[in-house]
């Protein structure tokens, strides 16, 4: 299993703040670079990542910026992690005969896909931004 870095989480918390955006307004790579202290450089390669997975839309021009591509409640936070980690709960290698290792690894890979499931728009139902001024 690999594990999460900080594209995974930096990605998860533009993400975040694009969901917290006004219904159809763009946000520019500098305002979400402030709100998350992400560089805004690092912030360009990953919203180029979010975007090829089709979970961005991005706008050019004077007014342009990024938006989400779907409602937050219908982007899941597995797709936002695997779009810049890749399949990033599962398990690789050679377990051997033992039975018990196979079973413990498959349950835990189920537990943590059931974890990542959770929507973008239920992040704020288990933590409370206090920082994201839009």
């Amino acid at each position: 299993m690999s594990g999460i870095t900080s594209k995974g989480i930096y990605g998860l918390a533009a993400m975040h703040v694009l969901s917290h955006a006004p219904k159809n307004r763009t946000m520019q790579i500098k305002e979400i670079a402030a709100m998350t202290q992400i560089s805004a450089g690092y912030l360009e390669q990953l919203m180029l990542m979010l975007r090829r997975a089709h979970l961005v839309v991005s706008t050019r021009g004077i007014n342009g910026g990024y938006r989400l591509a779907r409602a937050a409640h219908e982007i899941e936070v597995r797709e936002i992690i695997e779009a810049l980690e890749g399949n990033f709960y599962a398990f690789e290698g050679n377990l051997g005969a033992s039975i018990i290792l196979e079973y413990f690894w498959a349950d835990l890979q189920q537990k943590i896909r059931a974890l990542f499931e959770l929507k973008l728009s239920e992040i704020d139902q288990a933590y409370q931004p206090h920082y994201y001024e839009i």
